[in-house]
């Protein structure tokens, strides 16, 4: 037994010689580590925050572009709550690691705690777009927008201003869920503008705008809607589907004829807003034509447009008639081309009396891709004001 406790005696010893070299310079003393932190970001900035007892801490620091830049904040009275914040400027778009630590009184730090924070630019700015508008109408001195649904999350809201006819300066919020909104006064021409703002963190101490983009309501609500337009190929009561037999069909805006051109609904590939649209065939020629006159003139036709799927690119016009389909005439200056986005048009025109219309897509023999398909959405017709 005493040999054993000889052992023991020596044992401990050894370790107690082993513990002092590790402190023969002082025990080593940690600052409070931040355990509650974060980063609200911002536009080109962030704001960086931890939770930390202020009697506890000196002054904080943060790290961050792999340390290649730093803030060092001191901890003062202007800091009323635990919460501890800095507001660090002149950020490039990005993402990054912001590492915290703390240094007590005595100037001791605290272990390194670190969370990833993004920052936002240009190049998030450049990818915002305005809110679509279905249509702007102008029903006896009164403005009528009806509204697309929202479908960017991060748009919070958008922001119409106008000027009444005695140059006062009005602005109308719309929230993110409202479809129509309506303005009690006709404006004064040119002056009704709008954008919308984004907010893309729910933590974000900024928030984001488009340019304003200018709202031109049709004078006196003169959509054809007793025509069915606008034409959303939404109704599911009607299809067309075959791409070789040409068809006379009844839909929603009255009857057309559906030559190599089909209906297109529930597939992701179509570009379309909502669930609904209009399919041309690969490469040749397709003809989607009304087959009755809108008797009141035609004042702006307007539609969305662009290529299916990744399909190449195509060409179409927008053609009118005056002597019920006899003879064609070109309203689109040369045609547009379809591309991979989805293109608002509006057409405006000045047609008297009975007029139709046909979207005449032109064959595409040198198409270099498998299809050089287009889509067709939410075509609008509006007749001349006062008639």
């Amino acid at each position: 037994m005493v040999a054993l406790v000889g052992i023991l005696v020596v044992a401990c010893s050894k370790m107690d010689a082993t513990y002092k070299d590790f402190i023969k310079d002082g025990e080593i003393r940690y600052s409070q580590k931040p355990d509650t932190l974060g980063i609200s970001p911002g536009h080109n900035r962030v704001k960086a925050w931890l939770v930390a007892k202020r009697t506890d801490v000196s002054k904080f620091k943060i790290y961050w572009n792999d340390r290649g830049n730093s803030v060092e904040v001191p901890v003062t009275n202007a800091f009323e709550t635990d919460t501890l914040s800095v507001i660090i400027d002149n950020i490039e778009e990005g993402s990054y690691t912001f590492e915290f630590l703390t240094f007590d009184r005595e100037g001791n730090t605290s272990i390194v705690v670190d969370t990833v924070g993004y920052v936002y630019g240009d190049d998030y700015i450049g990818s915002l777009s305005n809110r679509l508008i279905s249509q702007a109408s102008l029903i006896e001195e009164e403005v009528i927008i009806s509204w697309y649904t929202q479908s960017n999350e991060s748009a919070i809201r958008s922001e119409i201003r106008y000027k009444s006819q005695d140059g006062t300066a009005h602005q109308i919020r719309v929230d993110a869920d409202e479809m129509e909104t309506v303005i009690e006064e006709e404006p004064m021409e040119g002056s009704i503008e709008y954008r919308t703002v984004f907010l893309p963190h729910p933590n974000a101490i900024d928030t984001f705008y488009t340019d304003y983009s200018p709202i031109s309501p049709v004078p006196s609500a003169r959509v054809y809607n007793a025509f069915g337009f606008p034409e959303t190929f939404e109704d599911t009561q009607y299809s067309h589907t075959s791409q070789t037999t040409p068809a006379n069909v009844v839909i929603g805006s009255g009857e057309w004829r559906f030559d190599k051109f089909i209906t297109a609904r529930g597939n992701a590939a179509d570009r379309k807003n909502g669930n609904g649209a209009i399919r041309s065939s690969a490469k040749a020629q397709c003809i989607f034509e009304m087959l009755y006159d809108l008797p009141n003139g035609v004042s702006k036709i307007s539609f969305y447009h662009g290529t299916c799927s990744s399909d190449g690119v195509s060409q179409f016009r927008v053609e009118a008639s005056q002597n019920q389909g006899a003879t064609w005439t070109d309203i689109s200056n040369g045609g547009f081309t379809n591309t991979a986005n989805l293109v608002h048009r509006e057409i405006s025109i000045d047609i008297e009396g009975p007029v139709r219309f046909r979207f005449f897509k032109l064959e595409t023999p040198d198409c270099t891709t498998a299809a050089c398909r287009m889509n067709l959405d939410d075509i609008t017709i509006y007749d001349l004001p006062n008639k």
